[in-house]
């Protein structure tokens, strides 16, 4: 029978509850695979096993044939496609189940091919995501023969010109922490690919809470334009705040997955929720230099500074960057008076000798930003 055990267990127990009677589902070999009563699963059912191979239209088993694995109950053969593939058993006097027996026959039918239906789409589903992980996350066309001819069997020409973006929401963890959370996302995905559904040729891959989506290179709705309606709509339906990384027009879409990757990491620190690679400035160095010199980077500009201090700091200078200098703007993030504000920075610029107000100071204090945001992550380093 193909069908997991999960779902025919779902299945009895949902017949069961309408019945009121035992019920038991036995496969192919006549073996129990689900039951409402569990000590029963994985018996083998002489009744069942005699159905299948004497193609029998029904089995009451009487009072007196009762076994220790056999009870006294109607057994009806399921039949998919036309042919058997499994038997379900109802427990109880004849003219206690007789009636309904070809009802609960008929519904254990439908409710099988659901199953099963439902089973195959997740199995497709999962055959295309691992598609999907190792030509975008992994390799990238490192063997594109192979993956064209993977690729073909599932529908998808990876020869066609695409985009990359990835998307996800603003604050994660405020989301994956709970099963609600994880829901509300799940929820938030679901209208993003309902968004994609008008986007003939759109591919969208779940991957750590984010969504890497591919759109055709010439759709008429532009990656940028796409990406705010996405963040849009799933803020209006949802109220969650949505982020989205552009890639900067790579061929190669394992490129342009890092791409948009690194502007969606850069999207968390910004006011902006959408962010395109091709526009990055500084940022777009950051990869290339390793963590050990990025902690020898901040330690030097802030030596002698505990995790705690270090953080007040950042979060300090990200609002002024992210305000552009705007003093008024930059206290209302951080919810301090103005001249709060001034008095910090002022005692920055005396304990590190840089001064965020002068120009000469300020790339240095913005890359040792960017070096600390791509580092939170790792507090070995910090």
């Amino acid at each position: 029978m193909q069908l997991s055990r999960e779902s025919a267990q779902k299945i009895v127990e949902e017949i069961g509850a309408l019945v009121r009677q035992n019920i038991n589902l036995m496969d192919e070999t006549g073996h129990i695979i689900a039951s409402t009563d569990p000590k029963r699963i994985g018996m083998f059912h002489q009744g069942a096993h005699q159905i299948i191979t004497a193609h029998l239209p029904e089995l009451y088993i009487t009072p007196q044939a009762e076994t220790t694995t056999v009870r006294q109950g109607i057994n009806l053969p399921i039949e998919v496609n036309g042919e058997a593939v499994g038997v379900i058993g109802i427990t109880g006097a004849y003219d206690e189940v007789f009636e309904y027996g070809q009802i609960v026959k008929k519904m254990t039918e439908i409710l099988i091919r659901e199953r099963s239906e439902l089973d195959q789409r997740r199995l497709d589903d999962r055959v295309r995501s691992r598609f999907l992980e190792d030509w975008v996350l992994g390799s990238g066309l490192s063997n594109p023969q192979a993956l064209a001819d993977r690729g073909f069997a599932l529908g998808i020409d990876i020869r066609a010109p695409r985009r990359v973006l990835v998307v996800s929401a603003r604050h994660l963890t405020e989301f994956t922490g709970t099963p609600h959370g994880q829901q509300q996302i799940e929820e938030a995905e679901a209208t993003v690919r309902g968004c994609l559904a008008d986007c003939a040729g759109a591919l969208a891959l779940r991957n750590a809470a984010r969504q890497v989506l591919l759109i055709p290179r010439r759709d008429s709705l532009g990656p940028e334009e796409l990406a705010r309606r996405l963040l849009d709509t799933v803020y209006a339906r949802h109220g969650i705040r949505m982020l989205a990384g552009i890639d900067g027009g790579a061929s190669d879409p394992h490129v342009g997955y890092l791409q948009a990757n690194r502007a969606w990491r850069i999207a968390a620190h910004r006011q902006n929720p959408v962010v395109c690679y091709a526009r990055l400035g500084a940022e777009m160095i950051l990869d290339d230099v390793p963590l050990v010199r990025k902690a020898e980077y901040l330690h030097r500009i802030f030596p002698r500074r505990t995790a705690a201090a270090l953080r007040e700091d950042m979060a300090l200078l990200e609002a002024y960057f992210h305000t552009d200098g705007s003093l008024s703007a930059a206290s209302e993030i951080l919810y301090v008076h103005k001249n709060t504000l001034q008095y910090r920075l002022r005692r920055l610029a005396e304990e590190t000798g840089l001064d965020v107000r002068k120009p000469s100071d300020a790339p240095t204090l913005y890359l040792a930003v960017l070096f600390y945001r791509d580092m939170e992550n790792e507090p070995d380093f910090l």
